[in-house]
């Protein structure tokens, strides 16, 4: 079953991208069409290997100017936050923007990349893009920096608190389970994918105090 997830998937997803080119020279409303093939591509595949998706509390997907907090397992929850989302900001890694093609529609997508040789610096400019952009487009960040296995609880990178201290604003903690069906190795395996957005933890907490809250509620279902 690997295998043909495999093939399905990645062809399918390298034909989607080849095509999505066309689509570079227009602003967003229109380069949306491409982004929502891409995604529902995704999203016919796991159907057909018996893999279903379901949303906890989705009405606060539309809640504003606040920071989503995810939790990150799979390849899965980058490709279906922008079906939840309208127009989502991630916080990534700079190096995912030189990757051939991939990197291109990232960088047409307006991602906020962090450069971590560039320590506080790059910090700093993080936390002002995420400023300027969450009046308008809700960003995304994984706090944990990078894929985990499922059941793995590691901790929570020091930006997340930085965002949360310099923006003042609310995060949102995201759970998921998303790496027992679709692991970093791609054994797939049927089953439900649960995404549940939890309360919004409120500014003011200290450092430790909302660094112990948000890893407790984004590994809510990582068990």
């Amino acid at each position: 079953m690997r295998f043909s997830f495999l093939l399905f998937f990645y062809l399918s997803t390298a034909i989607i991208l080849i095509v999505s080119l066309i689509g570079l020279p227009f602003k967003y409303k229109k380069f949306k069409f491409f982004v929502n093939l891409f995604t529902q591509n995704m999203v016919i595949i796991l159907k057909i290997f018996q893999i279903k998706i379901k949303v906890i509390n989705p009405e606060l997907v539309s809640k504003k100017e606040c920071i989503f907090a995810s939790k990150h397992q799979s390849m899965f929850e980058t490709i279906y936050y922008n079906h939840l989302f309208d127009n989502p900001a991630y916080v990534l890694k700079k190096e995912l923007l030189s990757i051939p093609l991939f990197g291109t529609y990232l960088k047409k997508l307006g991602m906020i990349a962090i450069d971590r040789s560039q320590g506080i610096q790059s910090l700093r400019h993080v936390n002002e893009q995420a400023i300027r952009l969450s009046k308008y487009r809700p960003v995304i960040i994984f706090p944990e920096g990078t894929r985990t296995s499922f059941k793995e609880n590691s901790d929570l990178k020091p930006g997340i608190y930085s965002m949360y201290k310099s923006l003042n604003k609310p995060v949102v903690p995201i759970a998921l389970n998303s790496g027992k069906f679709w692991p970093k190795n791609n054994k797939i395996k049927t089953g439900t994918i649960t995404i549940e957005f939890k309360e919004p933890i409120l500014p003011g907490l200290g450092k430790q105090e909302f660094l112990d809250k948000l890893k407790e509620e984004i590994n809510d279902l990582n068990r």
